[in-house]
C-alpha cells in the first residue's frame, strides 16, 4: 500500500486537461492546486501558459516522471491518457469526470479497461467519478472544488463514497476547528475504495481518527477485514445510509428480518467501527476520538457532573438507553461529595451541584476522578464564566488523574466561541448542547467496548461435525437430520409415505404428536393447513392425514410425524448468505413475534461463543432468559452453541442461501429445533 504515497503525498502533479476556461473542471483543479509546494504541470496541447503556469503538450514533454496526474478530460480519452502515463512512469492517477460504470455497460467496460491498464503499469487509481482529495498537511488540494484549498491541516481523516459529502463533512470539521488530515471522495472506486483508504490511513501518522460516509458495499468481507485491521490501530466512525431500503426478501422469516442495511450495520460494529446515526454524530464522534481513546473495556463507567439538572437528565437518558453504564459511585466517594454540596442535591451519579460555583465544581470533579467505578468524566455547565470557568477547571484537574474528561455547555455562539477555541487548544473534547455531549461520550464508550470484544480470547464451541454435502433444497426431515449431525437437537420423528406407515409410526412415538405435510416445495406449512397438533389417537391421525391430502403441491408429498416438544422459550435462529458480506447468522424472538417486533441480533459468520452470547444480550427481550417474573432460567449457553454451529455450517457451505430454524425451543437445559428450512438452490 506504500504506492499510495505517490497519490496522497506527491512531490509532483500534472493536470491533464488544464484550462483557462472557468467553465471547465480542468480550470478549477489547477486553481485549487495553485499553492501546491511541489512541481505543478498543466498539460494541454492547445496552450503554452495556463493560469500563470507553463503548459506542456503531453506528459512526455515534461521530461521527468510525475507522481500524480489529475485527469480532467472526457471519459473516452482517459484510457489513452493512462497508457501514456504508464509509459512516462506516473505513480498515481485521479479521474475527476464521469461517464464510466455509473452510466451503464459501455461505461463499465471502459472503466474495466482503464483499471487493467493501471494494473499493467502499476498506477494507483482514485475514481473515476470523484471530486478528488485533499491533504492539507502537505499542501495537496486535488479537487475541482476550490473550496478545499481553504481546508486546514488536522487530525481527522474523511473518506466518503460521495464527493459532495466529502466536501460537506470537511467544511463541518473546519467549523469545529478540528482540521482535516486527508479527505477523499472515492467515486466509483475500482481500485482505491474505502477498504484501501482505511488500510492506508491506519499508518498515516497525522490521522488520529477516521470518519467514513458509506453508501453501497460491493465487497462487504473486504470492508469488514479492513475495518477490523484498522480499528486495532485507530478509531473508525462510519455513517451509512440505506435504512429504508431492506432489499429483496426471501420467503422465510429470516429473509424478512435480515435486510441489507441491518447486515451492514451489524458487520461494521462487529468489525470494531463506531456506527453513527447521523452526519453530525459522525463528526462529533471523530472529534472526541481524535483527542482521546479509552482503554478496551467491557462496559466503561461514565461519571456525569452537572451544574443544571435538566441537561444531566437528557444525557443520562441518552446514554443509559444505549447501554452506557453510569454506575453509582463508592460510598466513600459519595460521602466526600456530600461534604461539599448542599444537602438537597443528587450526588450518587449523575452529580447535580444545583447552581455551581467554580471551586466546589472543581472539588467535586476531582473527587469523582478518584472513584474506581468511573473511567471517563463528563462535566456539563451552562456558559456562566462567573460560576464555572472551564479552562481553569480542566487545567486544574489535568495531571491529577489519567481519566479523560469531556465538557458540555450551552450559550450564545459569540459568547462561547473564545472558550471553545481555548478548550480546543488544550485538546479537551468539548461540545455544545447536552445531546451532542452525550452522543460523543457514547461513541467513546462504544469504541472501547468494540476494542474489548476484539481482544477477547476465542472460546470455540464444541467442535462442529462437518457435513460434506447437502442435498438440494432438503425437506424438513432432511434438514433436521443435518441439524442432528452437527449437534442441534430436533424432535423424534418418522417420515411416512402413506397412511399405513403413518399409523405404525404413531404407535412407536411418544404422544401427543404433530403431523405435518412433508415437501421441499412448502416453506410455511401452517398457512395451508399442513400442521396438525396434539395427535394421540388413530382417528385423529386419519383426520389430519386426510386434510393434508387435500393440499395441492407439486412433486412428492409425504407425511412427517413428530413427538411434540415440551413448552419452552421460543426463539428463531436464521442464516443468510448475503451477496456482499457472505454468511450472516441471526437470532430473534421466536414465531411470528420476530417479524412483528423486529427484535433481532445478527453477526457475520463464523462466530465465537462470545459473539453468540453478545447476540443474546443484545435482544430487547433478553430478560426473558433470566427467570423473568419467576419463570425458569433458560440455557443461554446452549443457544450460543447452536448459533456458533449454524455459523460454522454456513461458512463451510456457502451454497446455503438461507436457513430458518423457527421456532427453536429453549429449555433450562438445552435447545430443540421444531422446524427447519434450508434453501440452497
Amino acid at each position: 500500500m506504500n504506492s499510495l504515497d505517490r497519490m496522497f503525498q506527491p512531490k509532483s502533479i500534472a493536470v491533464i486537461g488544464a484550462s483557462n476556461d472557468e467553465g471547465k473542471a480542468g480550470f478549477h483543479m489547477l486553481y485549487a492546486l495553485r499553492k501546491f509546494p511541489g512541481a505543478l504541470y498543466p498539460v494541454n496541447p492547445k496552450a503554452k501558459e495556463i493560469q500563470g503556469f507553463k503548459a506542456y503538450p503531453n506528459l512526455k514533454a515534461i521530461g521527468t516522471p510525475v507522481d500524480l496526474i489529475a485527469l480532467c478530460i472526457p471519459a473516452q480519452f482517459c484510457l489513452n491518457a493512462i497508457r501514456e502515463a504508464g509509459e512516462a512512469g506516473v505513480g498515481a492517477a485521479l479521474i475527476a469526470g464521469g461517464g464510466f460504470e455509473e452510466t451503464g455497460a459501455k461505461g463499465k467496460a471502459l472503466q474495466d479497461d482503464i483499471l487493467a491498464a493501471c494494473r499493467e503499469y502499476g498506477i494507483r487509481l482514485l475514481g473515476p467519478n470523484t471530486a478528488g482529495f485533499v491533504n492539507p498537511g502537505v499542501g495537496v488540494t486535488a479537487s475541482f472544488n476550490p473550496l478545499v484549498s481553504n481546508f486546514q491541516a488536522g487530525s481527522v481523516a474523511v473518506v466518503s463514497q460521495s464527493g459532495a459529502m466529502n466536501l460537506i463533512l470537511g467544511t463541518v470539521i473546519q467549523t469545529q476547528r478540528l482540521g482535516v488530515s486527508i479527505g477523499v471522495g472515492t467515486g466509483n472506486a475500482p481500485d482505491v475504495g474505502v477498504p484501501e483508504m482505511l488500510e492506508y490511513l491506519a499508518d498515516h501518522q497525522p490521522t488520529k481518527a477516521i470518519a467514513v460516509y458509506l453508501e453501497g458495499v460491493e465487497d462487504g468481507r473486504r470492508l469488514y477485514d479492513a475495518v477490523r485491521k484498522t480499528t486495532s490501530k485507530k478509531p473508525v466512525v462510519i455513517f451509512t445510509v440505506g435504512q429504508a431500503d431492506i432489499g429483496d426478501f426471501a420467503a422465510s422469516h429470516t429473509g424478512k428480518l435480515i435486510g441489507s442495511f441491518a447486515i451492514k450495520k451489524a458487520a461494521l460494529a462487529q468489525a470494531g467501527a463506531v456506527v453513527a446515526t447521523s452526519s453530525n454524530d459522525l463528526i462529533d464522534a471523530a472529534n472526541i476520538l481524535s483527542k482521546v481513546r479509552l482503554a478496551p473495556a467491557a462496559n466503561p463507567g461514565v461519571g456525569v457532573l452537572t451544574g443544571q439538572a435538566g441537561p444531566a437528565m437528557i444525557m443520562t437518558d441518552y446514554l443509559r438507553t444505549r447501554g452506557v453504564s453510569i454506575p453509582e459511585m463508592d460510598a466513600s466517594t459519595i460521602e466526600r461529595i456530600a461534604a461539599v454540596l448542599p444537602l438537597k442535591t443528587f450526588i450518587k451519579n449523575p452529580v447535580d451541584t444545583a447552581r455551581p460555583m467554580h471551586d466546589s465544581f472543581l472539588e467535586v470533579l476531582s473527587i469523582m476522578a478518584e472513584d474506581p467505578n468511573l473511567d471517563v468524566l463528563a462535566a456539563y455547565a451552562m456558559h456562566e464564566p462567573m460560576c464555572v470557568e472551564p479552562i481553569g477547571l480542566f487545567r486544574a484537574i489535568k495531571g491529577r488523574t489519567g481519566k479523560p474528561a469531556v465538557f458540555g455547555t450551552s450559550g450564545l455562539p459569540e459568547d462561547l466561541a473564545p472558550t471553545m477555541r481555548d478548550l480546543e487548544t488544550m485538546d479537551l473534547p468539548s461540545f455544545v448542547s447536552p445531546d451532542r455531549t452525550a452522543a460523543a461520550i457514547w461513541a467513546l464508550v462504544e469504541d472501547a467496548k468494540a476494542a474489548f470484544r476484539k481482544q477477547r480470547p476465542t472460546k470455540d464451541a464444541e467442535k462442529t461435525a462437518r457435513v460434506d454435502t447437502i442435498r438440494p433444497n432438503p425437506d424438513e426431515a432432511q434438514a433436521k437430520d443435518l441439524l442432528t449431525t452437527i449437534g442441534i437437537a430436533a424432535p423424534e420423528r418418522a417420515v411416512c409415505g402413506d397412511h399405513g406407515v403413518a399409523k405404525a409410526a404413531l404407535t412407536e412415538l411418544k404422544k401427543p404428536c404433530v403431523v405435518k405435510v412433508l415437501s421441499a416445495a412448502v416453506g410455511h406449512k401452517t398457512e395451508m393447513g399442513g400442521v396438525h397438533l396434539n395427535i394421540q389417537t388413530e382417528d385423529q391421525l386419519t383426520a389430519a392425514l386426510e386434510q393434508i391430502d387435500k393440499i395441492d403441491i407439486p412433486g412428492t408429498k409425504q407425511y412427517l410425524i413428530e413427538e411434540m416438544a415440551p413448552q419452552g422459550l421460543e426463539i428463531i435462529i436464521g442464516g443468510k448468505n448475503d451477496p456482499s458480506f457472505g454468511p450472516v447468522v441471526m437470532l430473534g424472538l421466536g414465531g411470528t413475534a420476530a417479524e412483528a417486533f423486529g427484535d433481532v441480533a445478527m453477526r457475520v459468520a463464523p462466530l465465537t461463543v462470545h459473539d453468540a452470547m453478545d447476540m443474546i444480550a443484545e435482544l430487547k427481550t433478553s430478560a426473558l432468559f433470566d427467570a423473568w417474573r419467576g419463570g425458569p432460567r433458560y440455557d443461554k449457553e446452549a443457544v450460543a452453541d447452536a448459533l456458533v454451529k449454524i455459523g460454522t455450517l454456513m461458512t463451510q457451505h456457502p451454497e446455503i442461501k438461507e436457513l430458518d430454524l423457527n421456532p427453536v425451543r429453549v429449555y433450562p437445559k438445552g435447545v430443540m429445533a421444531l422446524d427447519a428450512l434450508i434453501v440452497n438452490q
